[in-house]
């Protein structure tokens, strides 16, 4: 079950590649309900060129990917205490190595989950912060639905990105920290040799 849930956490990050967008006199919710159509139709494609060609399939998901989420900020929460202490290089690498695992694991997921549906629900309330919101959403497969909840802010460029998702109590970030957490335990906590076990794991 965790598993699945993971996958459709996953899932939930390339629709989320619809609210690229700037803060124009619109939000991210709105943007969200105007795009809903056009992902099943994005969905529905990259399944066809998955089985033509899985490489090209996911450099497709890498130009509709990277917009969106911002892998160096949930990299920095993922290494969370150790980011202090890691290099500048050692920074580096793992937002690349963290990127490429999301990316290639997303692939698999997409394909799996081609059907199923995510509804952007209206917002709750009035977000505190101009530049922080909430998106909530509901997963909807063949036998269960999901609630979820999408961390987004403006960054520099005044652009909607994703921080963090968390699909049915399960905490995306969280997810990924308890991971990073447990090599470095492992590996009597040497940054270098846990992110070549992440590399190797890709």
């Amino acid at each position: 079950m965790r598993k699945t849930l993971k996958q459709l956490i996953l899932l939930t990050i390339f629709i989320g590649n619809s609210f690229v967008i700037a803060a124009e006199n619109i939000s991210a919710h709105e943007y969200a309900k105007r795009t809903h159509n056009n992902i099943i139709v994005i969905l529905q494609t990259k399944n066809a060129l998955f089985e033509e060609d899985s490489e090209l399939f996911v450099q497709e998901i890498s130009n509709a990917f990277s917009p969106i989420v911002d892998f160096e900020r949930i990299a920095r929460n993922v290494m969370g205490k150790h980011y202090k202490v890691a290099t500048s290089s050692q920074r580096g690498r793992f937002s690349e190595a963290f990127r490429e695992s999301l990316l290639n694991t997303y692939s698999k997921t997409l394909i799996e989950f081609k059907d199923e549906k995510i509804i952007v629900l209206p917002p709750e309330s009035q977000s505190k912060s101009p530049n922080k919101t909430k998106v909530y959403i509901e997963i909807i497969t063949s036998s269960k639905s999901y609630p979820g909840v999408y961390s987004m802010y403006l960054d520099k460029n005044n652009e909607w990105k994703i921080i963090n998702i968390v699909v049915n109590g399960i905490n995306l970030g969280l997810t990924f920290r308890s991971q990073f957490y447990s090599l470095m335990e492992k590996n009597n906590n040497d940054i270098s040799a846990v992110i070549d076990k992440w590399i190797a794991s890709i």
